[in-house]
């Protein structure tokens, strides 16, 4: 779109449209102007379809078994669900997203959900009410905060009987910085076969931290693909 087009658009746009052409904009100028990593990966992340394979493609069995850490709706539990009927642990510490959690998943005996996050050690935190991009580090969040629980990962899964992961699926808004050297730090990484993570770029310093962490989790895990800052994906070497 040409400049010129995009303000024509600000001008005959009605109010409650306004930010979405506005994002639109701010996209175009990211991308093509500033030249930001997170835009050039997401624009292929599109191209790719990602979300629909990618995300998706895992040598998984009716066996397997998944955690999703920072399940919101359950949209990736139930993807992963009906491709490989595997068994999966959600993690979701927001009440309103839990219980649709429990909605979505109380005729399937091979997923269970629970009302806490995971992270570096036990807690509880005030919660940003931002939808998908909740999080316990947005201080600035305008809108609303809930008191959530969080639990030490390996802690976590020892209570819950699981020595293996098949996939870690991680997107816990920001939380990733604490939880993964974490993980790598007590070993844990050791019983993950598969890790697909999200990292946030709204952290300070992120792009140096991803960058320590990704040469930490290189000892024990090889990078299967990555679009910085949108998804990536690792394989344990062993």
């Amino acid at each position: 779109m040409q400049t010129s087009q995009m303000f024509s658009l600000i001008r005959t746009t009605p109010a409650s449209a306004f930010k979405k052409v506005k994002n639109r904009i701010n996209y175009a100028v990211q991308l093509h102007i500033y030249k930001n990593q997170f835009f050039i990966a997401h624009k292929k992340w599109c191209k790719d379809r990602g979300d629909e394979t990618l995300r998706l493609t895992y040598p998984l069995n009716e066996d397997s078994i998944v955690v999703d850490v920072g399940g919101y709706k359950g949209d990736f539990a139930d993807a992963i669900s009906k491709k490989y009927n595997c068994f999966i642990y959600v993690f979701e510490p927001v009440l309103e997203y839990y219980e649709a959690c429990q909605k979505k998943f109380a005729d399937n005996p091979k997923i269970k959900c629970f009302n806490y996050g995971l992270s570096d050690s036990d807690g509880n935190f005030l919660i940003s009410d931002d939808g998908d991009g909740s999080s316990i580090l947005r201080t600035s969040a305008s809108t609303g905060k809930e008191k959530v629980d969080v639990r030490e990962f390996d802690s976590a899964m020892t209570s819950l009987g699981i020595s293996k992961i098949d996939l870690l699926k991680l997107n816990i808004e920001g939380g990733e910085f604490i939880v993964l050297p974490h993980i790598i730090k007590t070993s844990a990484i050791n019983k993950i076969k598969f890790l697909q993570v999200q990292f946030h770029d709204f952290i300070p310093d992120a792009e140096k931290n991803r960058g320590e962490i990704r040469s930490k989790l290189a000892n024990t895990h090889i990078e299967s693909w990555s679009y910085p800052f949108v998804w990536e994906s690792w394989e344990r070497k062993l």
